[in-house]
């Protein structure tokens, strides 16, 4: 039974990979002995046709008189800030030398926009409450360098994936204040340029929701999952899927209009008629409806939203033309969420097939007592056997990570 860690940061840690690959038992079976050709088993083979996982022996059970083992299968590593780049690719590259599986993971976390981003630019509405601010308004704007590298890192990993992005409400900073409203809170310290301090966003609302929708976009058009950071902000996220989903839907009726290379047109005969075109407009439209609008599997990693956010967070992202078997929920233990009391009714609700396990951590110390921990809780929520969650846990991940994949390779 392998565990697979969804959604870390093990390339910001003190000392990197090494206190995990220490700290890991030896595998609970002896590795099939494997011809020369297949000596470096790719992530297809570990998917059946119909998504499952390969059956594995397996030298432990989950009876009260036997120890149960597990092994360690590998991990996605999340970027936070185009700085981690390298440092990500260097991570992947250490684990899969050693043959276990490993995810980059590019991306810009809601807490480190405000290092990428000018805050100075002009916002529109000039608010920081998130209502229709810091929308894409249209085409025509080149990228921003941050996008652009993000975009030509993504093309040049064809297995990677879009994250950590998303939205914070609760990352807060001091700034100074004139208090004309007086709701700055006073410095005893009287510091002239800190005389007044006022909590704001460490990024104001409006320029994180723009730079959430972009990097959406991109996995959209890029077909990339993405794995989504979500606090204190589950109004302004619906709001960025639905500008997001109109935004790719404008995108598509572009291409619908525009002469492309499966179209019948001539474009330089003059006696199309209106008829003609407009039959082909409706076909292009009906094509269009099916394609994506959001990025094709979305993970929310350590799930923070109330039970009554998920039947509007699925139907949003259902308008997008993506099943609600490709969203996916992890619980971190590293997070205090992970020991709610509401927590386990959550679990339930989202149920064992949606579920991912991950640890979120950027010290790899604990990151492998944490595996352990977050499939006893999932067991315990869910009042499963702990070898089913870490089979059907693992068998997720393989699906959400890996099937793009698998379906690539399949059909070469």
């Amino acid at each position: 039974m392998k565990l697979f860690d969804c959604h870390c940061h093990f390339h910001l840690g003190p000392r990197g990979l090494a206190p995990l690959l220490q700290n890991l038992p030896p595998p609970p079976y002896a590795p099939p002995i494997l011809s020369s050709a297949e000596s470096s088993p790719s992530p297809s083979s570990l998917l059946l046709h119909d998504g499952q996982r390969s059956s594995t022996p397996l030298s432990a059970t989950s009876t009260s008189d036997q120890k149960i083992s597990f092994s360690f299968a590998g991990a996605a590593i999340m970027s936070t800030h185009p700085r981690d780049y390298a440092q990500v690719d260097a991570c992947v590259s250490t684990l899969q030398k050693q043959s276990y599986l490993a995810v980059p993971c590019y991306g810009i976390h809601p807490w480190f926009l405000h290092e990428v981003i000018a805050l100075d630019e002009v916002l529109v509405g000039g608010n920081d409450n998130g209502s229709n601010s810091g929308v894409i308004e249209g085409e025509g704007n080149k990228d921003d360098d941050w996008l652009t590298e993000l975009r030509q890192r993504l093309i040049d990993h064809p297995n990677a994936i879009v994250g950590e992005i998303g939205l914070d409400g609760a990352r807060w900073r001091a700034a100074p204040g004139d208090d004309n409203d007086g709701s700055n809170t006073h410095n005893p310290d009287n510091n002239a340029a800190w005389k007044y301090q006022k909590r704001m966003l460490s990024c104001p609302m409006n320029l994180q929701r723009r730079a959430f929708e972009q990097q959406l976009v991109v996995a959209t058009e890029l077909n990339r999952p993405v794995s989504i950071h979500v606090v204190q902000s589950w109004g302004q996220l619906l709001d960025s899927l639905s500008n997001v989903r109109e935004l790719m839907r404008q995108k598509y009726e572009r291409i619908g209009d525009g002469i492309c290379d499966d179209d019948v047109i001539d474009d330089t005969a003059d006696h199309i008629v209106d008829e003609q075109y407009s039959s082909i407009r409706r076909k292009k439209k009906k094509q269009s409806k099916n394609r994506l609008l959001l990025p094709p599997k979305i993970y929310f990693h350590a799930f923070s939203g109330k039970a009554g956010v998920l039947p509007s967070l699925l139907a949003a992202i259902e308008k997008g033309n993506v099943s609600r078997n490709d969203v996916y929920f992890g619980f971190a233990p590293a997070i205090p969420n992970f020991y709610s009391s509401k927590t386990p009714s959550i679990m339930k609700q989202i149920g064992i097939h949606n579920l991912l396990l991950e640890t979120d951590l950027e010290d790899s110390t604990t990151a492998w007592d944490d595996l352990n921990e977050g499939i006893q809780g999932i067991a315990a929520a869910l009042d499963m056997d702990v070898c089913e969650v870490a089979n059907q846990t693992h068998d997720n991940a393989m699906r959400f990570y890996f099937e793009r994949e698998a379906e690539i390779i399949s059909s070469q």
